[in-house]
């Protein structure tokens, strides 16, 4: 009794740590998601010109968004620098283009002659005069309406029939169908009207928010980007200072992480000593809910094949039109398959944790619930339901099928990168993951409330029910979205699924998961395992929560997150490279034991994963968000590194790993032959050389010739298809088939494996026995 007190009393005080830390870090979210709203940029009721006459509604800017959201032109080009890379940032290129509208009209009316054809000295005179005439903010709140000057007017206009060129048979656009967009039809949350021009007028908008100062203030509603020198946008001090001081507190928080770490001995203790091996069995009788988590991992698989697949198409994209030839753009565009391969990895990922969610709760409980198995079939299927109808829609909507057209928001592509499925998907994904909680409910909370096995053991099934709920109630934040949200508004809850659902709770679910797990197998100690759970927990969320200020950045928010986003943003890395340290202390309690191991594939790819935390998520996380190198680098093919770095690195890895460890333990052991080791051995290199390869061959020098481009001609030319065409950058594009073939292989022989396991599995013979925790 006297260890269970101090046991409690210790964790009760690291509860509270964690607690305080996780009010503190959302109470600042919070609050600075408050200023974000109330520093939305104004949407007028109308744009009018010096006499008068409405040149953009409201209705019409409104009705553009909602064809930008249609025709997922998100996952092609960016908006406000989020989105996809191979078509431009529409915000930098209508800046771009309405300012070269604005010289020529001056050119003409002041000279009577073509921009190009005055002198360089006129031509600057005219470029200072434009640069002068735009940061000036006409808006009238009382009438909520905004006054264009007649040289902004003819800006526009120039836009206007720029743009015609460019979505009216457009041959230009690489991987988009020509005449992708249907000028004439109006589906819901569109008004009457052409189609392009009203996508135009949001562009616009969105190229004036990023060019006129914000009321009595010297810089912009975007904090003067997108770095264009003719809009008069450079970067603001702030940031050059922010970034300095976001370096001082990595350096710092180093120090004074480690030597916490090391004051109070936050590592995982192993649980073994000489004479006292641990057994590990691997080979005890399953539940029926236990075998019928085996075909998750098939659907996991094949998702993830499919997945790496669509990310060959779009690599290829880049470097021509077409795939080898083939008219592929017509059947699936670049947004496409950008579309799906992003939803696929987080479907594929999460499925493998639901899947390791079914096989825990019986080992938890220590015996199968009632009727468990057809509540598993039941998501299973929910599953399939989700991913294969939220595909179709997007398919349908993107193409044009007249049965998505009106319905595109519910059943279609909903217009936002990482929530690309319509909100009637995303409403039945959400109920799909509270069924999964329900599922772990019926082992959890009665192991919770029994308490028989101590208080260490409550605690760690208690931590890791309390990250399972944490996965449905932040995805939530999508429910506040809606295809009309003002983009700074949206982006703000969207951030919430991108940074803080993905790399958030995903990360501290994962952390939560393996500790369990090593206590599971025996191989650390409980009390250690918990104290360094919550060590974990406490750095992870401490940093990670407001650590997603930085890309709150330039899209419109409030200059604070300057300041914010920068100091979290670089303490993020901490946590993320001390979990290397714990990827190694897994591997050695492994190695030091010397016992016969059954789980060696597992732990192949969670060492993978613990260098992917240090060099994907830490160190190229770190590079790309400063604020001086995000500032030009923002949408460049380095947040491509550093994305795939994590996702397929951290979060990939991670998930096979959690995949091999229950498959091992629902499949018969004469399947685990060295030849089948040695198949996963190879797949785990080849998978992880892949990824290097890309990464170094291809994203990251590109990245760096793109942020070259920028530095020297602006940002709107840097992210231009011809940067992409051009040499070396195509050569490097060329070459990155030989790391991504590599890849692919690795994942086909998985494929094999998990498909020759799945046909092996153990006959469920423990529904009314004891099951092995």
């Amino acid at each position: 009794m006297k260890n269970q007190g101090q046991g409690e009393h210790t964790y009760r005080r690291l509860t509270k740590v964690l607690l305080v830390t996780l009010a503190a870090v959302f109470s600042i979210l919070i609050a600075g998601g408050f200023l974000i709203f109330k520093n939305e940029a104004p949407r007028p009721q109308k744009m009018v010109d010096p006499a008068g006459t409405t040149i953009i509604s409201h209705s019409d800017m409104l009705s553009g968004q909602a064809v930008y959201e249609k025709y997922g032109l998100t996952d092609y080009g960016t908006l406000l620098g989020n989105g996809s890379y191979l078509g431009p940032d529409y915000t930098a290129e209508s800046l771009h283009i309405y300012l070269r509208g604005m010289d020529h009209y001056y050119a003409n009316t002041l000279y009577g002659k073509s921009y190009n054809s005055i002198s360089d000295f006129r031509q600057d005179a005219i470029k200072a005069k434009v640069k002068k005439e735009i940061r000036v903010n006409r808006y009238d709140k009382a009438t909520d309406t905004l006054k264009l000057t007649n040289a902004q007017v003819a800006g526009v206009k120039y836009l206007q029939k720029y743009y015609r060129h460019e979505f009216v048979n457009n041959p230009r656009q690489a991987g988009l169908p020509e005449n992708m967009i249907n000028q004439k039809t109006t589906d819901e949350f569109m008004s009457n009207g052409n189609k392009v021009d009203q996508l135009t007028s949001y562009f616009f908008w969105t190229a004036w928010v990023s060019s006129t100062n914000r009321p009595n203030r010297e810089f912009t509603y975007t904090n003067n980007w997108p770095y264009d020198l003719d809009a008069g946008n450079v970067m603001p001090a702030e940031a050059m200072v922010w970034t300095a001081i976001s370096v001082a507190v990595l350096v710092a928080g180093v120090g004074v992480i480690i030597w916490y770490q090391r004051r109070y001995h936050f590592d995982m203790d192993a649980a073994y000593s000489e004479g006292n091996m641990p057994v590990i069995n691997a080979d005890a009788p399953i539940t029926t809910s236990q075998r019928k988590s085996a075909k998750y991992f098939m659907i996991v698989m094949l998702m993830f094949l499919v997945q790496v697949l669509l990310g060959a198409l779009m690599a290829h994209y880049y470097s021509e039109n077409t795939f080898f030839g083939l008219d592929l753009q017509n059947i699936w565009p670049f947004n496409l398959a950008k579309s799906w391969h992003l939803q696929l990895a987080i479907f594929w990922i999460a499925t493998s944790w639901l899947g390791a969610g079914v096989y825990l709760t019986p080992r938890v409980l220590g015996r199968e619930p009632k009727h468990q198995g057809v509540l598993v079939d039941i998501l299973f299927w929910a599953l399939i339901v989700v991913v294969g109808g939220s595909m179709l829609g997007e398919w349908g909507a993107i193409l044009n099928w007249k049965f998505f057209n009106n319905k595109w928001w519910l059943f279609g592509h909903f217009g936002w990168e990482y929530i690309e499925l319509g909100k009637f998907w995303q409403i039945l994904l959400i109920i799909g993951m509270l069924l999964w909680v329900v599922i772990l409910m019926r082992g959890f909370i009665p192991k919770m409330r029994k308490k028989l096995d101590g208080y260490d053991r409550t605690r760690l099934i208690t931590l890791l029910f309390m990250g399972s709920i944490a996965i449905p109630a932040f995805y939530l934040a999508t429910l506040f979205i809606l295809p009309h949200s003002h983009v700074t508004f949206a982006d703000y809850w969207r951030w919430w699924i991108v940074h803080l659902w993905v790399e958030g709770i995903f990360e501290s679910f994962a952390v939560i998961l393996i500790g369990y797990l090593m206590v599971d197998m025996k191989l650390t100690t409980i009390k250690s395992t918990i104290r360094a759970l919550y060590f974990q927990l406490i750095l992870l969320l401490g940093s990670g929560v407001v650590g997603m200020g930085h890309h709150y950045f330039w899209e419109g928010d409030h200059s604070i997150w300057l300041a914010l986003g920068a100091c979290f943003s670089a303490l993020e890395v901490i946590p993320l490279c001390l979990l290397i340290w714990e990827a190694w202390t897994h591997y050695r309690v492994v190695r030091d034991s010397g016992i016969e191991f059954p789980y060696k594939p597992t732990f192949v790819f969670l060492a993978w994963t613990g260098i992917w935390n240090a060099i994907g998520a830490g160190a190229l996380g770190f590079l790309i968000n400063a604020p001086a190198i995000n500032y030009f680098e923002h949408g460049t093919q380095w947040t491509s590194a550093h994305a795939h770095t994590s996702m397929a690195g951290v979060y990939g890895m991670l998930s096979l790993a959690i995949m091999l460890f229950v498959l091992r333990n629902v499949s018969k052991k004469e399947i685990w032959t060295p030849k089948l080791h040695k198949m996963i051995s190879w797949s785990a290199w080849l998978m992880n050389i892949g990824l290097a390869g890309m990464t170094i061959i291809a994203l990251l020098p590109i990245g760096y010739l793109q942020l070259a481009d920028a530095l020297k001609h602006g940002y709107w030319h840097a992210r231009l298809l011809s940067f992409y065409r051009d040499s070396p950058v195509v050569e490097m594009l060329w070459a990155r088939i030989v790391p991504d073939s590599i890849f692919i292989i690795g994942v086909v022989i998985m494929l094999f494996v998990v498909a020759k396991i799945f046909f092996n599995l153990k006959p469920a013979t423990a529904d009314h026995e004891d099951v092995q925790e």
